[in-house]
């Protein structure tokens, strides 16, 4: 489930991953490592897998979550959307096709400002700069269009492009203590519609990257 939080550059979480393991000594203080040992305990059901203790902790193994994948699709009024508050969408485990669809969904919710933030940013970079995972987006952005089971708060609306990152909105973002590399997180689909205009245009807005380089 998504939720309302106290971020002062955000408005909601969504969480379609959970989980994480420490990759530098910024991640000693991890506020989601903490919080997951407390929703285990409180019986959460997205909090029930332990990670490694070397790396991870209880409740913090990394675990996607097919449940969560579409909520934004389900809001109507536009919101600020932190990508996985209590994960890392670039982290190695998590699989291709599934970032590949988190990355859909962004593109199908463009009245939403959506936020990623990222320990592994090249590791990213490298996923996103593929043409192959590109064409794997736009697939299941048509997927998603057709498929009557999904819910499209936007009344049938759906993107004649692949989304582009606002670096823009992304410059004036609000959000303390980050580097803004939101050209970095957008795609260069080569072969698709031209230079410039088949880059992700919606998802992500803003990207907020820090750590080590992995």
């Amino acid at each position: 489930m998504s939720s309302v939080t106290r971020i002062e550059w955000t408005e909601v979480t969504w969480n379609p991953t959970t989980g994480c393991d420490r990759i530098s000594p910024g991640c000693d203080h991890c506020y989601a490592l903490t919080l997951a040992k407390r929703l285990k305990a409180m019986g959460q059901a997205k909090y029930q897998c332990d990670g490694d203790p070397r790396t991870s902790g209880p409740g913090f193994a990394l675990t996607v979550h097919e449940d969560a994948l579409f909520e934004p699709l389900r809001w109507r009024r536009p919101r600020k959307v932190f990508v996985n508050s209590m994960s890392d969408i670039g982290h190695a485990r998590v699989p291709t096709a599934f970032v590949a669809r988190v990355f859909a969904t962004m593109a199908m919710g463009p009245q939403h400002q959506f936020q990623v933030l990222t320990k592994r940013p090249r590791l990213l970079r490298r996923l996103l700069e593929s043409q192959k995972f590109v064409d794997v987006v736009w697939a299941e952005m048509e997927r998603l269009s057709s498929d009557d089971t999904v819910p499209l708060a936007r009344s049938g609306h759906v993107p004649s492009g692949l989304p582009r990152c606002a670096e823009d909105r992304a410059a004036s973002s609000s959000c303390p203590a980050a580097r803004r590399r939101a050209g970095d997180l957008a795609p260069r689909a080569r072969g698709l519609r031209g230079r410039h205009s088949a880059q992700l245009e919606h998802a992500p807005d803003a990207g907020v990257v820090g750590g080590p380089q992995a």
